[in-house]
């Protein structure tokens, strides 16, 4: 869920991090996996997790035996923000989910957004479903504007999108000026070539912020990458709290409609995992 606190207010950026520790236990059996005959201990798992960038599964954890993600998956879950959000059947044997439109005005975004994904992790984990052969369902939701109203939410094959934000000409100079810190260009013409071209860009990314969480990826706190949500709250599937967006050389991914590789490797991660 792309979820705000704000409506017509600003909002404060800070950087926040927490450690968390880590510990696997050694299986105390060999079991044979493919053609090997070697134990991977645990101890080995955590160095490689802790080495890793924050929040960022690199390849050196994403190549290990499927028993390893059998056995250790709520730390993975934990340590990269991940966990299962589709119901089961979302995505087919293929890694391939059918999205069907229910509102043409969505349609544009929702196709971009699925281009994203599919181009970055280099599969086609979104096709155009129709409307009696789909497993996701795009659409608008009346959801308020008042305190914890969102703008995207996805849930188990559905992603919603808050009508109330996205018709609305003020509310993108307001998440504008909230997320950024400064004043939105063109913010008083909503008709300008500008003003619609960050309008388009903000929703394509709403949208593939949401199709990130079918893919079972949680939010971060880092401005660059697609799934940042303003706060976080530490569970037994996320790492830490955090209650500001961490600015990283003020990039705003959800003014950029892109993918860091933070957002890229942790979908990889959760492929591997099973959860699409």
């Amino acid at each position: 869920m792309k979820k705000r606190s704000f409506i017509l207010v600003a909002v404060a950026s800070i950087a926040f991090a927490l450690s968390v520790p880590i510990t696997l236990d050694t299986p105390t059996t060999s079991v044979t996996y493919a053609k090997s005959t070697k134990r991977i201990a645990g101890k080995t798992v955590a160095k490689a997790i802790k080495s890793t960038p924050d929040l960022n599964p690199t390849s050196s954890v994403r190549k290990y035996p499927a028993y390893i993600y059998d056995k250790y998956w709520k730390v993975f879950d934990r340590w990269y923000n991940v966990q299962p959000m589709s119901e089961p059947g979302t995505f087919n044997s293929k890694h391939t989910a059918k999205v069907y439109v229910a509102n043409k005005a969505l349609k544009s975004y929702t196709y971009t957004a699925m281009q994203n994904w599919n181009k970055a992790l280099k599969v086609k984990a979104f096709k155009l479903g129709t409307k009696s052969n789909h497993t996701i369902t795009v659409g608008f939701k009346n959801a308020g504007t008042g305190e914890g109203s969102w703008d995207g939410y996805y849930i188990t094959s559905k992603l919603f999108i808050n009508y109330n934000f996205f018709d609305n000409a003020n509310y993108m100079p307001a998440a504008y000026k909230a997320i950024t810190g400064k004043a939105m260009p063109s913010a008083d013409k909503p008709n300008s070539a500008e003003y619609q071209s960050i309008y388009d860009t903000y929703w394509k990314s709403v949208v593939t912020h949401e199709l990130g969480h079918s893919l079972g990826l949680d939010h971060t706190p880092y401005s660059n990458d697609i799934m940042e949500a303003d706060s976080g709250t530490r569970s037994g599937d996320a790492k830490y709290t955090w209650n500001s967006t961490k600015v990283v050389n003020d990039d705003y991914a959800i003014f950029e409609d892109k993918l860091s590789s933070r957002d890229i490797n942790r979908a990889k991660l959760t492929k591997v995992l099973g959860y699409w």
